[in-house]
């Protein structure tokens, strides 16, 4: 049990500094792209109304990654996230 342990945790570290590179490279084009207005971004009221939002459109684009299109493989593990959610 300690070695599966062991080798998942690695392959999801891996994972997570695989898609934190990802996410720092797309916020970049964000920024490039000028879909994000900065000017108009409120520094004193709301100010993590914005960075949430941002953040919120990466980690979907990286899911999006990790999908499998509308098979029984994406089902299978749609499931499996919705479960592994209520224990976070």
């Amino acid at each position: 049990m300690g070695y599966k342990k062991a080798f998942i945790e690695t392959h999801v570290l891996g994972m997570i500094d695989e898609v934190s590179k990802h996410m720092k490279e797309k916020l970049k084009i964000l920024f490039d792209s000028g879909a994000i207005d900065i000017e108009s971004y409120d520094t004193e009221n709301n100010r993590m109304v914005l960075p949430k939002c941002i953040i919120s459109a990466l980690l979907e684009s990286e899911i999006q990654q990790y999908s499998g299109h509308g098979t029984s493989f994406e089902k299978r593990n749609k499931k499996e996230i919705r479960n592994l959610r209520y224990f976070i």
